[in-house]
């Protein structure tokens, strides 16, 4: 085996370990409740969308970009998000949920640019009041640029779920 190809697969799995630790990291943020933490990983030009998937018989699921979706958001709508979560008139958080996220199965590929991208699974567990339970789970696609030694910021989520329908009253949580 020659050093180049050891760097490479050094560099890929040095790499690969930083990006699951900031996923790790991000998803200790949001169920710790720590959401001014949690906007600082976003860059200011952030996408952060969940598109509807178009399920059709013997076809793949199909995404539009262009199409409305589920929630799209900017940076300063996400900021808005946040904000609601620290008020006593955000009805739909009141007391705030309890939440576990667990992330899975990530997929890290570089580009030419000075960017990273990720797609990873999630599964989030919510309880809410004396017995309100949901799960919400599905696959992430992300655009991170590095900001340091194991630091990033995310440029774009793309958040596609699993569900063809959600039995929640809302989706007011972050994924």
């Amino acid at each position: 085996m020659t050093s180049a190809v050891t760097d490479t697969r050094l560099d890929r799995a040095l790499l690969q370990w930083s990006v699951e630790q900031f996923y790790f990291h991000e998803a200790s943020l949001l169920d710790e409740h720590r959401y001014d933490e949690w906007i600082a990983l976003f860059s200011k030009n952030v996408r952060y969308w969940a598109p509807v998937r178009v399920t059709r018989e013997g076809a793949p699921d199909v995404v539009h970009d262009n199409e409305l979706g589920l929630f799209e958001d900017d940076y300063g709508s996400l900021e808005l998000r946040v904000e609601s979560f620290q008020v006593k008139s955000a009805w739909a958080e009141i007391p705030p949920s309890r939440t576990r996220r667990l992330i899975s199965n990530v997929q890290v590929t570089s580009d030419s640019s000075n960017q990273v991208s990720a797609v990873s699974n999630f599964f989030v567990f919510r309880s809410r009041l004396e017995s309100v339970e949901h799960l919400f789970v599905g696959r992430r696609h992300d655009r991170l640029e590095p900001l340091g030694k194991d630091q990033w910021r995310i440029c774009e989520r793309m958040i596609l779920f699993d569900h063809s329908s959600f039995t929640t009253d809302n989706i007011s949580i972050m994924f």
